[in-house]
Protein backbone atom coordinates (compact mmCIF):
# COMPACT_ATOMS: atom_id res chain seq x y z
CA UNK A 1 0.00 0.00 0.00
CA UNK A 2 3.03 2.41 0.70
CA UNK A 3 4.16 2.44 -2.94
CA UNK A 4 0.81 3.31 -3.85
CA UNK A 5 0.46 6.24 -1.73
CA UNK A 6 4.12 7.85 -2.52
CA UNK A 7 4.78 9.92 -5.63
CA UNK A 8 7.92 8.77 -8.27
CA UNK A 9 10.28 11.79 -9.28
CA UNK A 10 9.34 12.35 -12.69
CA UNK A 11 12.51 14.77 -13.36
CA UNK A 12 15.38 15.19 -11.49
CA UNK A 13 16.06 18.51 -10.23
CA UNK A 14 17.56 20.58 -11.67
CA UNK A 15 20.19 23.73 -10.75
CA UNK A 16 19.50 27.48 -11.31
CA UNK A 17 17.04 28.49 -13.82
CA UNK A 18 19.77 30.88 -15.79
CA UNK A 19 22.14 27.07 -15.68
CA UNK A 20 19.47 25.15 -17.48
CA UNK A 21 20.28 23.37 -20.38
CA UNK A 22 16.95 23.59 -22.38
CA UNK A 23 17.17 27.36 -22.16
CA UNK A 24 20.64 27.50 -23.60
CA UNK A 25 19.76 24.73 -26.46
CA UNK A 26 16.64 27.44 -26.83
CA UNK A 27 18.85 30.72 -27.25
CA UNK A 28 21.29 28.63 -29.25
CA UNK A 29 18.97 27.72 -31.77
CA UNK A 30 17.03 31.34 -32.19
CA UNK A 31 20.38 33.35 -32.40
CA UNK A 32 21.33 30.58 -35.40
CA UNK A 33 17.98 30.98 -37.14
CA UNK A 34 18.82 34.86 -36.79
CA UNK A 35 21.86 34.96 -37.95
CA UNK A 36 20.65 32.73 -41.08
CA UNK A 37 17.81 35.28 -41.77
CA UNK A 38 19.92 38.14 -41.39
CA UNK A 39 22.71 36.25 -44.09
CA UNK A 40 19.87 35.31 -46.71
CA UNK A 41 18.51 38.52 -46.71
CA UNK A 42 22.25 40.34 -47.32
CA UNK A 43 22.55 37.82 -50.32
CA UNK A 44 19.42 38.53 -51.88
CA UNK A 45 17.77 41.99 -50.84
CA UNK A 46 14.11 42.69 -50.34
CA UNK A 47 14.60 45.86 -52.30
CA UNK A 48 16.07 43.85 -55.67
CA UNK A 49 11.88 42.41 -56.17
CA UNK A 50 10.76 45.65 -57.18
CA UNK A 51 10.08 46.15 -60.15
CA UNK A 52 12.45 49.19 -61.78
Amino acid sequence: MRETLDRPLTEPEEGPARFNRRRLVRWVSVLTIGIVVVLAIWQDPLYALRAV
